[in-house]
């Protein structure tokens, strides 16, 4: 988050708590966590994207134009849809471009054929014959 050890510099050299807040962007109460004897010089709390990147990652690689609200509801996401919002905004462009590079073929060129095959077993559940 921010840079400890030099906060602790700062209020060496004699500025205030609230002095160091305002010119570092970081509120007094971290800047007091900072300055506490033994306090780490290193803190780190992961953002709840990074826990569901690759998710969404998975569904765009699925389904890259699928609505914010829709992928919600697939990753189980329980945080600000905001958040997410910007997540997908920031992923999909790179789904989008994967799914560009798919060769398709144009509608003139898709035939009917045969599609058949034998007796299809499924549990206890058996499927005959299918021919189209």
């Amino acid at each position: 988050m921010h840079d400890r050890p030099a906060l602790r510099l700062l209020h060496g050299d004699g500025e205030s708590i609230r002095g160091i807040a305002r010119d570092r962007g970081a509120s007094r109460n971290a800047v007091r966590r900072a300055l506490v004897p033994g306090a780490r010089d290193h803190y780190y709390r992961p953002s709840v994207t990074e826990e569901a990147e690759p998710a969404v990652r998975e569904v765009l690689a699925d389904y890259p134009q699928m609505v914010v609200a829709d992928i919600a509801v697939l990753i189980d996401w329980r945080h600000s849809r905001r958040t997410l919002s910007d997540l997908v905004a920031k992923l999909r462009p790179q789904s989008v471009a994967s799914w560009s590079a798919v060769e398709t073929m144009p509608i003139g060129a898709i035939r009917a054929g045969v599609l058949s095959t034998s007796t299809i077993r499924c549990g206890t559940m058996t499927l005959g014959e299918l021919k189209l």
